[in-house]
């Protein structure tokens, strides 16, 4: 009986804990590049935008200023925006907004926003890796 006991209260506690980080701050990521042009830079970041259906969603990348790209994610009836800013020493990855259904009331967003930006993030060095 005291084996039971435990398991369910070990089974307790293993689902408080993993409910418990659901909202987070959003990440911004920096990135160093050295060696490439900011065209080279711009090519590699646009091209990382989703071609067809994808596991984590779609990436729609479009220039909105002289050195900004505007990044969209659509996934289900989830959307991101993220401001990519880009030098010839590197670029960064900045939060712009989020669907109401990502977000939390203290300003924080759904873990999964950070996952997605992320996948981003290594999808441009990648690409970055075979401009080199």
């Amino acid at each position: 009986m005291k084996f039971f006991k435990l398991i369910i209260a070990t089974f307790f506690v293993c689902l408080l804990f993993g409910c418990a980080g659901k909202y987070q701050e959003p990440r911004s990521f920096n990135t160093s590049v050295n060696g490439l042009t900011k065209e080279k830079i711009k090519k590699a970041i646009l091209d990382s935008s989703t071609k067809g259906r994808s596991t984590f969603g779609t990436w729609k990348l479009e220039p909105i200023g002289n050195d900004t790209i505007r990044g969209h994610l659509f996934n289900r009836s989830f959307e991101v925006m993220v401001n990519i800013k880009y030098t010839e020493q590197g670029y960064s990855i900045d939060y712009y907004s989020a669907s109401e259904n990502l977000k939390s009331s203290s300003g924080k967003v759904h873990r999964n926003y950070n996952r997605w930006v992320n996948n981003l993030d290594a999808k441009i060095k990648e690409n970055i890796f075979k401009e080199k």
